[in-house]
C-alpha cells in the first residue's frame, strides 16, 4: 500500500528508542534509521512533514519504481531518503573505503548508484549530490566497511563521485517550486 503524504505527518525525537520517529495518519508511526549521534539539531519537538517533503517523498519513490522491491520497502526508503535529507548530520567525506570508478557521470537526488567494495557492488541512492561529492544511503541490509566499520541499511555515508557508478537515473528533475511537483505527482 503506498503511502499519500499529509498535513498530518510529523516527526518527533522518541527518547527511549534514540531514534526519530515519522507519525503518520491515524496512529501509525514509522521509526526512522537514525540516531542521536548522526542528527543536526533541527530535530527538536514536533516537526511538521511539508510541501517539499512530500515531493523529495514522490521523487524518492519515483527514482525506486525499476528495483525489485515491494511497495512496503520502498516507502520505508523514500521515508528514510526525506529523513535523512532533513537531519542527517553533514561530514566529511569518506571515500577511502571504495574503489575509484573513472566516469564523466553527473549524480542528482535520487538516482540509484553502485560503490564497489574490495570487488562486490554495493546499492546505494543518492540523497544529494554536487560537482566533487555525494551523499548516499544504504539500501542493502548491511555491508561490513572495515574491521571496525559497518553500515546498516539506511546508513549514510559521503564519497567523492569519483567512487560513484550509476546504476539508475532518475529522468525527471526537481521543481523549484516543490509544491507544484507535490500536486503532479499527487
Amino acid at each position: 500500500m503506498l503511502l499519500e503524504p499529509s498535513n498530518k505527518w510529523y516527526w518527533q525525537y522518541d527518547c527511549a528508542s534514540q531514534f526519530i520517529v515519522i507519525q503518520l495518519s491515524d496512529g501509525l508511526a514509522m521509526s526512522c534509521h537514525l540516531d542521536k549521534r548522526n542528527m543536526n539539531s533541527l530535530c527538536k519537538g514536533r516537526i511538521n512533514f511539508c510541501a517539499e517533503d512530500s515531493s523529495y517523498y514522490y521523487y524518492f519513490l519515483e527514482s525506486l519504481k525499476d528495483l525489485a522491491l515491494s511497495v512496503p520497502e520502498k516507502v520505508q526508503i523514500a521515508l528514510n531518503g526525506v529523513t535523512n535529507l532533513r537531519f542527517h548530520k553533514v561530514k566529511m567525506p569518506q571515500s577511502w573505503f571504495f574503489e575509484y570508478n573513472y566516469s564523466d557521470d553527473k549524480f542528482s537526488t535520487g538516482d540509484v548508484i553502485t560503490l564497489s567494495l574490495r570487488g562486490d557492488n554495493v546499492q546505494f541512492v543518492i540523497l544529494e549530490a554536487d560537482d566533487r561529492v555525494s551523499t548516499c544511503m544504504l539500501l542493502e541490509s548491511s555491508v561490513q566497511l572495515s574491521d571496525s566499520k559497518t553500515l546498516n541499511q539506511f546508513d549514510v555515508i559521503r564519497v567523492m563521485n569519483d567512487r560513484v557508478k550509476l546504476q539508475n537515473t532518475v529522468e525527471k528533475a526537481l521543481a523549484d517550486d516543490s509544491f507544484s511537483y507535490v500536486q503532479i505527482m499527487a
